[in-house]
């Protein structure tokens, strides 16, 4: 317990002198920048953890398309979304550990590029199964986006700051899939999937771009200072044993998967089942995803970090169970629609919640431990992704989702018992 309290107090130290040295050289860090640079700091973070809801929401619309053009099953469509989701936990793990080691700018940069090529060659596909090989290549780039839009806040922020920042990003980033879906239901009819990516495409160099001009986050001196994979190895065996960093790192991916078996069903249960059209189908998962972004607002304005996670997850569990019945009894779009918007409320919360208790925890290692919580909650989207495809697409996502809310209602029970990190408690 004392060397624990010991390490937290060394890298506080830490933090701050490097703070203080970036501040000197035009760096984004804690206290010492200006406003101007702390918003297009946000404003980066943000469009880099967007990147997951990119590059699925915004071609959710033309899924039951492409289904079509490619002449193949709702199941093997969604596969699209599985491989991406698999690319993503693969990505943040290559990514993460090697921003360790070598810098978090320069393995963006590369990460960008892979992103790049594989949005690029997508576009030319003919089969699905070649549309879904280069998913799983797109989402390995896009992983480093990821894995480093947790990264780098925690290489300038510590404790209850952390939180803040990364529930306005978690805010922000509640936009995109509100705004993406909305935008692919509009451009869907006039430019098909392939020009969604291209849209992707144009962000993926934006972003490259911007990058190059941004300061490097992680100082030389803070690095893993060997690249053997002894190194790697031994910081994941680190998290792997701290149990409370997995507890928030499960809940972040159980929230997740949770979340991605709804918009993987949704197009097929709104626009097939229900008979909306892709601009109508936009419309309405993009209002429903304000409710993510209202719960992630509301947790910086709660004292207790972890009070604010129980609470989320009670939201999120037993509006899960709720929608289940609800599907499973076939109450009309309106009575779909009442227990979606609270579930989505509540994994807001979660989100932004379980991203920085489990940074916080992992932050002598921010690179590896940002790699666990993505490719963790990654594998687990993309295990229930398929599930609910399977038979009857209501009754098969109702009980996906019944079985996702047990699974989180006994995980919460346990971090119930955790005491709460004294960093992540509000002033009074």
């Amino acid at each position: 317990m004392l060397e624990r309290q010991k390490s937290r107090f060394n890298n506080y130290i830490m933090n701050k002198k490097d703070n203080i040295k970036a501040s000197s050289n035009g760096g984004v860090s804690g206290p010492f920048i200006n406003r101007n640079d702390y918003i297009l700091f946000i404003v980066f973070i943000s469009v880099l953890g967007s990147f997951s809801s990119l590059v699925n929401d915004m071609y959710l619309p033309t899924i039951p398309a492409m289904m079509k053009e490619f002449h193949t099953t709702p199941s093997m469509t969604q596969l699209g979304i599985s491989a991406t989701m698999l690319g993503l936990g693969i990505g943040s793990v290559l990514w993460g550990s090697l921003s360790d080691r070598f810098g978090r700018k320069r393995i963006l940069m590369i990460s960008l590029v892979v992103f790049i090529i594989g949005t690029a060659v997508s576009m030319a596909s003919k089969s699905i199964h070649f549309f879904i090989l280069c998913r799983l290549f797109q989402g390995v780039g896009a992983g480093g986006s990821m894995v480093l839009s947790y990264s780098i806040p925690t290489d300038r922020y510590g404790g209850r700051q952390l939180a803040v920042i990364m529930s306005v990003v978690g805010a922000l980033n509640g936009f995109v899939p509100a705004a993406a879906p909305l935008a692919g239901g509009f451009m869907a009819d006039e430019f098909g999937w392939r020009g969604i990516f291209l849209v992707l495409l144009a962000i993926g160099v934006i972003m490259l771009v911007w990058t190059t001009r941004r300061p490097e986050s992680l100082p030389q001196s803070r690095r893993l200072k060997s690249a053997d994979i002894r190194s790697f190895l031994s910081a994941y065996g680190v998290l792997f044993r701290n149990g409370r960093f997995m507890l928030y790192v499960f809940a972040k991916s159980i929230a997740i998967g949770l979340l991605f078996s709804y918009i993987s069903s949704a197009p097929f249960i709104v626009q097939t089942h229900y008979g909306l059209s892709a601009a109508h189908f936009g419309i309405l998962i993009g209002a429903n995803s304000l409710a993510l972004v209202i719960g992630s607002m509301l947790v910086s304005k709660l004292r207790s970090v972890k009070r604010s996670l129980l609470f989320g997850g009670a939201v999120m569990c037993c509006s899960a169970i709720a929608e289940s019945v609800l599907l499973w009894i076939d109450c009309g779009l309106i009575g779909y629609e009442i227990a979606i918007v609270p579930m989505l409320f509540g994994s807001g919360m979660v989100f932004s919640t379980s991203n920085a208790l489990s940074m916080e925890e992992g932050r002598s290692d921010a690179g590896s431990a940002s790699a666990i919580l993505n490719v963790t909650k990654y594998i687990f989207a993309a295990v229930v992704i398929p599930l609910v495809g399977l038979g009857d697409i209501m009754r098969s996502t109702g009980i996906v989702f019944t079985v996702i809310a047990l699974i989180s209602g006994a995980l919460f029970i346990r971090i119930c018992f955790l005491k709460p990190l004294s960093e992540m408690q509000k002033d009074e």
